[in-house]
C-alpha cells in the first residue's frame, strides 16, 4: 500500500487540481518504488492539506485499521516525514504497523528492519521534528518581526484587501490597500455606533440591508456578515492604524479607516452597554438572600418579567432549578 500527505491546502490545491502538483509526484516516486521491490500498490492513502504535526489525519487513521483487517506487506511512503514530524507518533505508527506485519519502505531513503536502518529512520524523524519545531519558531520569530515594522499578519480585516505590489526590484510584496466596496460602511458603522444610540444588533440588521457582505474568495462565496463580525470589528485596533499580534500592539503601516478619538469612544460606548446589561441581570428584592426552596433547601433567586405593558414583575426560581 501507499501513503501519500502534503501540509496545507494550498499544496493540495496548488495547479488547479484537487491534488495539486506534490500528490501526483509523491504516487509516481512510490510506483516506482514498489515495482524496483516486484510489489504491487493494492491500496492507497491520501492525507491532502493535512499537518503531519497531529496524527488524527483521516487516511492515516483508515490506513491503520486496514492493516489490522488485510494482509500487506508494505507501507511505501515517499519520505518518513510523510508519516509524522514528532518522535511520539512516528514510533506509535510505526509499531502499529509491525504488529500488523507491515514493514515501512521509503522511496527516497534506505530504511528497512536491519539495525542500520532503524537508526536512519531514527535519525531521520528526529531530523523531521527539528525541522517542523524549528520552522514553526522561526514563522512565530518572522511574523513577529513584520508587525513590529507595521505589517499586517495574515488576511486583512473587513474594508481592506490584501494584494500583492511590485518593488523597486521587481520582487512581489504582500501588502493591504483600503477595500472601496466596503471600507466607508465600516467607517460609517464606526461612526454611528460611537453616538451611543445604536446597539450592536441594530448596527447588524443596518449594515445587512446596505450591503455590506463578506469579499469572495475561491472557496467560499460572499455572504452577509454575522452578528458576531460586528463585535470583533468594533474592538478591532486594525481600523485605527495599530497592529495587534499576540498580544502586543504595533503601529501600523495601512492607512486607518477611523480617527483614534472615535474607535476609542467606541470602545467607551461598548463597555456602557457591557456595565448596563450586567446591572439589568442583577435585581434587588426585600426578600432576596431570605427564602429558600421548599423542596429541596437551595436559595430562591430573584428574576423579573416585563409585561406587555411594560410592567415589571418580580418571580423567584430555585437555583437548583426546580420550581418554587
Amino acid at each position: 500500500m501507499s501513503y501519500l500527505r502534503v501540509s496545507t491546502k494550498e499544496q493540495a490545491e496548488k495547479g488547479g487540481t484537487d491534488e495539486g502538483y506534490s500528490i501526483p509526484a509523491q504516487r509516481e516516486a512510490n510506483q516506482r518504488k514498489a515495482e524496483q521491490m516486484g510489489a504491487t500498490i493494492v491500496e492507497e492513502f491520501v492525507d491532502a492539506g493535512e499537518s503531519a504535526r497531529k496524527a488524527d489525519r483521516p487516511d492515516l487513521m483508515r490506513m491503520i485499521k486496514y492493516v489490522a483487517t488485510h494482509k500487506v506487506n508494505y507501507c511505501i511512503v515517499h519520505k518518513v516525514d510523510r508519516l509524522a514530524r514528532n518522535r511520539a507518533d512516528d514510533v506509535a505508527i510505526h509499531l502499529a504497523l509491525r504488529d500488523a506485519g507491515v514493514m515501512l519502505v521509503s522511496a527516497s531513503e534506505n530504511i528497512d528492519e536491519t539495525p542500520s536502518g532503524m537508526l536512519l529512520h531514527g535519525i531521520m524523524s528526529t531530523i523531521a521534528e527539528f525541522y517542523s519545531r524549528n520552522l514553526a519558531t522561526e514563522t512565530v520569530k518572522g511574523l513577529s518581526q513584520k508587525a513590529a515594522r507595521g505589517g499586517t499578519i495574515g488576511k486583512a480585516p473587513l474594508g481592506y484587501r490584501n494584494v500583492g505590489v511590485r518593488d523597486e526590484n521587481g520582487r512581489e510584496v504582500r501588502t493591504v490597500e483600503i477595500d472601496p466596496e466596503r471600507a466607508k460602511l465600516v467607517a460609517w458603522a464606526f461612526m454611528v455606533y460611537a453616538s451611543g444610540e445604536w446597539t450592536t444588533s441594530q448596527l447588524h440588521e443596518e449594515l445587512t440591508a446596505r450591503g455590506l457582505r463578506t469579499p469572495a474568495t475561491p472557496r467560499r462565496p460572499s455572504r452577509p456578515i454575522g452578528k458576531s463580525s460586528i463585535q470583533r470589528m468594533l474592538t478591532n485596533p486594525y481600523y485605527k492604524g495599530d497592529v495587534r499580534y499576540q498580544g502586543v500592539t504595533y503601529k501600523g503601516t495601512h492607512e486607518p479607516l477611523v480617527p483614534p478619538e472615535v474607535w476609542y469612544q467606541v470602545q467607551t460606548v461598548l463597555q456602557s452597554h457591557r456595565t448596563a446589561a450586567d446591572a439589568s441581570r442583577v435585581h434587588d428584592h426585600y426578600l432576596k438572600g431570605t427564602v429558600f426552596c421548599g423542596q429541596c433547601g437551595s436559595r430562591l433567586l430573584v428574576c423579573n418579567a416585563k409585561s406587555s405593558t411594560g410592567n415589571i414583575y418580580p418571580y423567584f426560581v430555585c437555583a437548583d432549578g426546580r420550581a418554587p
